[in-house]
């Protein structure tokens, strides 16, 4: 019964408050099914009873009575595990935060046991900084940088990390009592912007996130794409220059190669780069501006031809570009893609903002403990 659960729950948090027979006949069930399953929902305390306004409005014989999600009823906590830092949130049933911190910490650097133990400290203090009760907690999503197997249980590989089949999820169970879930951080964030962002209305949704890296994830009619079961679409890795420069995949001439904090900061010269977005300071050195502008606008054309999505949103840095940045991707992307999707092709910016990571290992969580019915 948990899917059906699970289907009930979707529905009343992606359209609202529905009447008995309306959510009978979206879920597909018979009128028996759905009293016996919102009668449970309603025990769980998930679903409460709404019922009609009274007065003028109020019609003629029984009132109908709708059933709506109680979006503080459980909560769940979202980390998002970057180079430097690593933020945490704890949201409602709709990813709305309900505290959140963050953490400076050489990341990338450090060893992943070390990594654990810092996620624990800082989910534990914002667990007890917002006063929910760890009985409402219905899990953990972490946002990880490289794929993860299958089972969303380990980091498979990070590439600017030196991590290998990290096993995140055993570790912070055994540690916090609360089940685990690990998903690809820009995966993630895709699902995020997806289901409580900018692109609820959006058939399928191209995240693409620039950080440490370049990375990207694909929601297609609400289902996250995960190629190989492993969730992470490598846009970064793609070849734009034969005989480039080294990166560190192991390949050469990639798009990291030119945007990515380590080339953008090579790109600005030596010394502290200047405070503001990045890609704002690249806009003054013509050479490394244009190049990021010239591969990024053909790789974003490559993707969509591939892919197809009706909306692609740009993450991290790319989120902070100057308007003139966005301006130059959305006019040249459309002329290299084919004539059907330049009319639907919409490009960006997250309304995520600087914690998209953590809001997505929340979402993540989200889909894997409460929406797929499996705690209801």
């Amino acid at each position: 019964m948990a899917a059906h659960h699970g289907s009930i729950l979707r529905i009343l948090r992606d359209i609202g408050p529905q009447s008995r027979a309306e959510l009978a006949r979206r879920a597909a069930l018979s009128p028996t099914a759905l009293t016996h399953l919102s009668g449970h929902l309603l025990k769980s305390g998930t679903v409460s009873e709404l019922g009609q306004p009274q007065g003028g409005d109020a019609p003629v014989g029984r009132p109908a009575v709708s059933l709506a999600l109680v979006q503080d009823s459980r909560f769940v906590a979202g980390v998002h595990v970057g180079a430097s830092a690593i933020h945490a949130t704890i949201t409602d049933l709709k990813a709305v935060t309900r505290k959140s911190a963050a953490l400076d910490f050489a990341v990338a650097a450090s060893e992943p046991a070390v990594v654990v133990e810092k996620v624990v400290q800082l989910v534990d203090g914002l667990v007890e900084a917002s006063g929910v009760d760890r009985s409402r907690l219905v899990g953990l999503g972490l946002a990880v940088p490289g794929p993860v197997d299958a089972e969303r249980r380990r980091n498979l590989q990070a590439v600017n990390f030196s991590w290998k089949d990290v096993t995140f999820a055993d570790q912070l169970e055994s540690s916090l009592n609360m089940p685990v879930v690990v998903e690809h951080n820009v995966s993630a964030m895709a699902l995020a912007e997806s289901r409580y962002g900018i692109g609820r209305d959006a058939t399928a949704l191209l995240y693409i996130y620039l950080r440490t890296g370049l990375g990207a994830g694909l929601v297609i009619n609400g289902m996250p794409f995960r190629p190989g079961g492993r969730g992470a679409v490598e846009l970064g890795h793609i070849q734009v220059v034969e005989q480039g420069e080294p990166c560190a995949c192991g390949n050469s001439g990639c798009l990291e190669t030119f945007l990515s904090e380590r080339a953008l900061h090579r790109a600005l010269g030596p010394g502290a780069p200047p405070p503001g977005p990045l890609l704002a300071a690249i806009e003054k050195h013509p050479e490394a501006w244009n190049a990021a502008l010239r591969h990024l606008t053909t790789a974003v054309a490559s993707a969509t031809n591939l892919l197809n999505p009706d909306l692609v949103v740009f993450g991290g840095h790319l989120a902070d570009a100057p308007e003139a940045f966005i301006d130059h991707v959305r006019r040249n992307v459309p002329p290299r893609v084919l004539s059907p999707m330049r009319e639907e092709l919409r490009i960006e910016r997250s309304s995520l903002g600087a914690g998209a990571g953590a809001v997505g290992g929340a979402a993540a969580a989200l889909d894997h403990f409460f929406y797929s019915g499996a705690q209801s």
